[in-house]
């Protein structure tokens, strides 16, 4: 593993951010698409896999993408978006109807892996730079939460390219074994509860 990739290893294990902290105490994300969008826990038996994508654009959001997925798509191809602070806040989790309403969403070529799988997009381009600080926090975040909901393990979250090599998508920027790591050890470790 690079340096550069512990370095954001690292710093998306240690890093607290206030979106991390809204999302593990249940505070309400940016809302994608209707007054429901929460992240519940998943409720769709066929999911099980996680695929991570990058927007490869400068900025963006769930609504954003959302327009640009309506015609040629039939809505936002994603469950949820990781804003970089261009058109989202940076680190913040949107979600998406897709996740609301616990259906798939077209955002590979194989459809096998889209209803099988939960989709998370990150805001940026991934071959020309690397994911901000909160967003990787925001995604190790949101990856275990899914992970452990779901029982998903750590092996089956995999980048877009990994499921379709035509693909450079997320990019040379997200470390995807570093990620895959950081999950492993974060589920091998019993979650703390607190005593009611």
């Amino acid at each position: 593993m690079k340096p550069f990739d512990l370095l954001l290893l690292s710093v998306a294990i240690g890093l607290t951010s206030f979106t991390s902290y809204m999302f593990c105490t249940g505070g309400a994300p940016v809302e994608a698409t209707g007054a429901e969008s929460t992240v519940l826990a998943p409720r769709n038996p066929a999911f099980r896999s996680i695929v991570i994508h990058h927007s490869a654009t400068h900025g963006g959001s769930a609504a954003a993408f959302e327009r640009n997925h309506r015609a040629r798509l039939g809505g936002l191809a994603y469950h949820f978006i990781i804003g970089n602070g261009s058109g989202a806040a940076d680190g913040v989790v949107e979600v998406g109807y897709r996740w609301r309403d616990q259906i798939p969403g077209p955002h590979t070529k194989n459809q096998d892996i889209n209803l099988e799988s939960i989709a998370i997009c990150l805001v940026g381009d991934f071959e020309k730079e690397a994911p901000t600080k909160k967003q990787m926090a925001a995604l190790v975040e949101l990856l275990e939460k899914l992970c452990r909901e779901s029982q998903i393990p750590a092996d089956r979250i995999r980048s877009h390219r990994e499921v379709d090599n035509e693909t450079l998508c997320p990019g040379r920027g997200l470390p995807m074994d570093g990620i895959r790591i950081a999950i492993a050890g974060r589920l091998a470790v019993a979650p703390v509860r607190t005593p009611r």
